[in-house]
């Protein structure tokens, strides 16, 4: 007797336990979901993740100190440690450009040189895209003259209608905030170098970013 009472309580516990279920299964489905078949992948999930092309929060060329040298956002760019002293190489940015029209991208670097103090310079590197690598064709002297007070040499690049360089630049006189002439010069590429155009005698001027169009 009491067995069969004991068996009698097990099968109503299994009978309520396939109720819960049913109910519950049938709750998931008008609820829109469906029944995983035999063979299907059942996982969590998951917001549509964003698929990046390009590096992300890349500054423009407006630089620091507001002004553009003209090469836009670049391609790739990386930050990097100083040393203890504020010292070395802060970040480098890569553009590319057909500067030459042979339908290949060529490279320009720019990278920032920290040396402790308010002063610094951006160095450029121009190196065209040929069938044997990138070979250099850069200029001797193109890099920027930076001070706290004053700009003593800048570069700005442009690329319509024709590719072309402007460097601004003046002496040091006295001190570092103390004006003295200076002068423009541009320079255009040509048979695969980059040359000299013209030199333009300029005012006497603290910061040569003024003499800027």
């Amino acid at each position: 007797m009491y067995k069969n009472q004991q068996s009698g309580n097990i099968a109503l516990n299994i009978l309520l336990i396939v109720i819960l279920v049913v109910i519950a299964v049938l709750i998931y489905i008008l609820a829109g979901g469906k029944i995983p078949k035999i063979g299907d992948t059942v996982g969590v999930s998951s917001p549509d993740a964003q698929i990046i092309t390009e590096p992300q929060n890349i500054p423009t060329s407006v630089q620091s100190d507001g002004f553009s040298d003209g090469l836009g956002t670049p391609q790739e760019s990386s930050k990097f440690p100083l040393d203890e002293f504020g010292a070395g190489i802060a970040e480098r940015d890569i553009f590319m450009y057909d500067i030459n029209n042979d339908g290949r991208p060529d490279r320009i670097t720019r990278t920032r040189n920290e040396n402790g103090t308010p002063h610094f310079y951006y160095e450029y590197t121009i190196e065209l895209n040929t069938n044997n690598g990138f070979i250099n064709i850069t200029p001797d002297g193109f890099r920027t003259t930076e001070g706290a007070e004053c700009a003593l040499q800048k570069l700005q690049f442009s690329f319509t209608p024709d590719f072309r360089i402007t460097k601004i630049s003046r002496n040091w006189r006295d001190s570092w905030d103390t004006p003295s002439p200076a002068v423009r010069t541009t320079y255009k590429i040509k048979n695969n170098a980059i040359i000299q155009t013209d030199m333009t005698n300029m005012p006497a001027v603290c910061d040569v970013r003024e003499l800027f169009n």
